[in-house]
């Protein structure tokens, strides 16, 4: 296993398949995952059997909201596609836009993303990563203090509602997805980081008694987490296989020609725990949130 950390944040891995690690090679990978956050393993070649059994022992899957991109036979496998066979979109041409955390809007949001590249567009198409811990570590200390009590409204019902091109919700949809309300500063369950855990207004609200003010705060955050020393942006080709710690990273789709190229993306995320707030000293667990 050769292990290539990048500039800012994560790390590429070459030499390995991850459908063939043994338990202490799986150790190494998880080890490593914990020290960089992002890991880039290039050149696989998977099944969805195998990727599925690969997801699954970092800890249970969480299926995604949008069962209409579940895999046929698969439904732990997300779709990222703008694929059209015999009239129907194998997946979701325009997932993922938008600074966020995966399944933030869940009370056990994810831990883990796992993301494998079939087909990817030459141009475009790139992932950004930026490193919320990072940047929480730059604030002052006095701005880091104010932030540590507030809190965050996380709402997939107005991120659905933000994207007119979905149908609507199902009855089942938004039974699974109340909003849910988690600490701003979140703290790593399994090594001394804390971070801004936060996205764009789309869906996350910073609580504050005036909405206008927590607008303008939450924005001003925004813009300061992503700037290019926090940043690291993802360059795919087809065998990618790319897994991050969602606790400490946010990331965002960037575009591509979807009329010239053609994108294939499985995805799989891995349930976490309750997030930790910046006081809170419960006993930790390791990467995958498991017990």
């Amino acid at each position: 296993m050769q292990i290539t950390p990048n500039e800012v944040v994560g790390a590429n891995v070459d030499g390995i398949d991850v459908a063939t690690l043994d338990d202490a090679g799986f150790a190494a990978l998880e080890r490593a995952l914990l020290q960089h956050q992002l890991l880039a393993v290039h050149d696989q070649c998977l099944t969805p059997e195998s990727f599925i059994a690969f997801v699954r022992q970092f800890g249970p899957i969480d299926l995604h909201v949008l069962d209409q991109y579940w895999m046929d036979g698969h439904p732990e496998v997300y779709v990222i596609s703008n694929i059209v066979e015999n009239g129907r979109p194998i997946g979701n041409a325009r997932e993922g836009f938008g600074w966020h955390s995966d399944l933030n809007y869940f009370s056990n949001p994810t831990a883990v993303t796992v993301l494998y590249a079939l087909e990817v567009p030459p141009e475009g198409g790139d992932t950004m990563f930026a490193d919320a811990a990072l940047a929480y570590s730059a604030l002052t200390a006095e701005h880091r203090e104010s932030l540590r009590k507030l809190t965050v409204r996380h709402s997939y019902q107005l991120l659905h509602a933000s994207r007119p091109w979905l149908k609507l919700m199902t009855p089942a949809q938004v039974a699974r997805t109340p909003d849910v309300f988690h600490p701003l500063v979140r703290r790593h369950p399994a090594i001394d980081r804390e971070g801004l855990y936060l996205g764009d207004w789309a869906s996350v609200r910073l609580q504050l008694p005036d909405e206008a003010e927590a607008r303008a705060a939450q924005e001003r955050l925004l813009a300061h987490m992503v700037q290019p020393e926090f940043r690291h942006v993802h360059r795919w080709r087809a065998g990618d296989l790319v897994l991050w710690d969602n606790r400490t990273l946010m990331h965002t789709a960037t575009e591509y020609d979807r009329e010239r190229y053609r994108r294939h993306i499985w995805r799989s995320s891995v349930r976490g725990e309750v997030p930790l707030g910046a006081f809170d000293r419960s006993s930790a667990i390791d990467v995958a949130g498991r017990a």
